[in-house]
């Protein structure tokens, strides 16, 4: 759906906020659901926002909140707050209301939307809205405006048109700097010196990435027998495939152990744990490649879900069943999960060929884990696929990825959207309508698992640390 916020709205709050910046929609009721609880999802910790109301008398007011949106329950305090009325009765006539009680500017309350100032001056909605008609009945108050705001001799009917009757609510994130222009990918071309620095393609470096990935190990001191790598990623862009180029490369031809291809619907239906058996050794890798369900449009992951996954509750091969969600009584739940069964980095499967136009849906879906994964201190990586679509030199030679001016552009634009620093993105190829193995193929693949067990361990040896000052506060005590 279309965000309504005119461009001459948008340039208003440019002067009201004095810097150059612009607004990405982080929430829109009539898309989203009106609930508390979505808001909050997609809303705490971005940072500025700005939140429009649309009344259902022609009339456009909200607040500016130049800190973040949470959940704690307390006042948040904000010097540059601001009430603000853009239209009146479908006439614009901007203006805007400063905060005069700094300390209540806001209210984060995780049952209640949008919240400004202390009584309430603007109280959006609690709870779950229903829409009724063309339009949100919204259960909160706006009569108490202008006990924690300047209304510089307005009213609330002024401002308000006196409706809480709203067709539609968003939320808008401040980004700093101007507008972005949107950019595709341009027909590629090589460059003669190589964007980025990497091993020489050759049998040698196979054959050392290789050989570092099976002697692999996780720090003894932390008894993981084995580093969790978790994918996640869009339906369609590889990430079961990924598994079984891995896979391929160990065994030493083309395995298709995970279920891929292309789909409306994720195949993935079932939280699992691969292993992967080294055909030279016999042994398995000290590495599992995690996979669940992909996101989609139309069919929103649980967040709470990954939680679950990130923090270890989930068993291997457990059926997710939307009509009865996972919790702490569902049969085989880990209570209390050891490090060596929680995930220790995540890896974002990313189509290369479609990086301009990820739906919005999955970017928020993306920015709502981003959000649970960051809490936890889990680093994160992006594997970028199809590459063969992105470069037609790609395509007839993997050795070019690093030359490609279409493979760097599209590591610069997704490295932006997951607000990761480019090295941490890792172009490779699955092998998909290949019968046999590409050694460059592989070095892509091998290089791309030796930085992931590498961030992976960094946040093992972080883990181990924060236990042992735990443990010796215990001790203390």
């Amino acid at each position: 759906m279309a965000e309504l916020l005119d461009k001459k709205y948008r340039d208003q709050f440019i002067t009201w906020i004095g810097r150059p910046c612009h607004l990405r929609l982080l929430y829109k009721i009539s898309r989203d659901g009106c609930s508390a609880t979505t808001f909050h999802q997609f809303c705490d910790g971005q940072g500025p926002t700005v939140t429009v109301l649309y009344n259902t008398n022609n009339t456009i007011f909200g607040g500016f909140l130049s800190q973040s949106w949470n959940s704690t329950g307390a006042y948040i305090n904000d010097p540059s707050a601001f009430l603000f009325r853009l239209q009146y009765s479908g006439s614009s006539n901007p203006l805007k209301f400063p905060v005069t009680n700094t300390a209540n500017a806001v209210l984060g309350q995780s049952n209640y939307g949008p919240t400004f100032g202390s009584g309430h001056d603007i109280r959006t909605f609690s709870g779950t809205i229903n829409k009724s008609g063309n339009y949100f009945p919204l259960n909160g108050t706006v009569s108490n405006i202008g006990t924690t705001y300047n209304l510089n001799g307005q009213s609330s009917s002024t401002i308000t048109n006196d409706s809480l009757q709203v067709t539609d609510l968003e939320v808008y994130k401040v980004e700093d700097g101007p507008e972005p222009v949107k950019r595709t990918i341009t027909d590629s071309v090589l460059l003669d010196t190589p964007w980025r620095k990497f091993p020489e393609f050759c049998t040698e470096t196979m054959g050392n990435l290789k050989e570092e990935i099976v002697d692999y190990a996780p720090d003894d001191d932390s008894e993981v027998t084995s580093t969790n790598i978790l994918l996640i990623g869009q339906i369609g862009a590889g990430k079961s495939s990924f598994f079984n180029s891995v896979n391929s490369i160990f065994r030493g031809k083309i395995t298709s152990q995970a279920r891929s291809g292309s789909f409306e619907h994720s195949l993935t239906t079932v939280f699992r744990k691969y292993a992967i058996k080294d055909q030279k050794s016999g042994q398995n890798l000290k590495l599992r490649l995690c996979d669940t369900r992909g996101l989609e449009e139309d069919s929103s992951v649980d967040p709470q879900d990954i939680v679950y996954i990130l923090d270890g509750n989930v068993p291997d091969r457990y059926q997710f069943n939307p009509s009865s969600p996972l919790s702490p009584e569902t049969l085989g739940f880990v209570r209390n999960p050891e490090l060596g069964a929680m995930i220790h980095c995540v890896a974002f499967v990313v189509d290369g060929s479609t990086v301009d136009v990820i739906p919005e849906k999955i970017l928020r879906q993306i920015k709502v884990l981003q959000t649970k994964m960051n809490q936890r201190n889990i680093p994160q990586v992006v594997y970028l696929t199809k590459l063969d679509k992105v470069c037609p030199e790609v395509e007839e030679d993997s050795k070019h990825v690093f030359h490609s001016t279409g493979v760097r552009d599209a590591v610069e634009k997704v490295a932006d959207v997951m607000g990761l620093p480019r090295g941490y993105v890792l172009p490779i190829k699955n092998y998909e309508s290949e019968t046999i193995l590409n050694p460059d193929m592989d070095i892509l693949f091998l290089n791309a698992i030796k930085q992931t067990v590498n961030f992976a361990d960094d946040y093992i040896e972080d883990q181990l640390d924060k236990m042992a000052v735990e443990k010796k506060k215990d001790k203390l005590n």
